[in-house]
């Protein structure tokens, strides 16, 4: 009995240690705008469909996990978005919000309907990695997760 109780306090006493979330200490406003500045430079890229400057907004060993599990890297993702494929870089974002630890690493984590290749909609959770590079803020990971339950006809 003794030895149990002593098993369970040292849990106890171990427990907050290992659940502590890791969070900023304060938020970092500077580098969220200079992300989302960013965000919306890359939007312009795709619209002027300049592939030589959205090259400068991925790192080179850029990844980008689909809700289909499949992964892109840096040239295959510029080319998604240079086709219109559906991507959450050019999605709405209704719910998005970042987190940034020091001066150079930013996480973005949304909420994005996106069209699927059937023609019909769902909501696709999503999360971005910025790092702040020598050559700006680049994108370094990206991974999309389907929510497929949400799946309707319109958006």
């Amino acid at each position: 009995m003794f030895a149990r109780v002593l098993v369970l306090l040292s849990l106890a006493a171990v427990q907050p240690v290992i659940a502590h979330p890791i969070e900023p200490a304060q938020p970092n406003g500077k580098a969220v705008q200079e992300v989302q500045a960013m965000r919306k430079e890359m939007v312009a890229a795709v619209g002027a469909k300049d592939a030589t400057a959205l090259r400068r907004f991925y790192t080179d060993d850029f990844t980008h996990t689909h809700t289909s599990g499949k992964v892109d890297g840096k040239d295959a993702r510029i080319l998604s978005l240079l086709t219109n494929d559906p991507t959450v870089e050019m999605a709405p974002t209704p719910e998005l919000r970042f987190s940034c630890f020091g001066e150079s690493v930013c996480i973005a984590r949304a909420l994005s309907p996106i069209k699927r290749g059937d023609g019909k909609w769902f909501d696709v959770r999503w999360t971005q990695t910025f790092v702040k590079t020598g050559k700006g803020w680049q994108l370094a990971i990206s991974q999309a997760t389907g929510l497929t339950n949400t799946i309707r006809e319109q958006q």
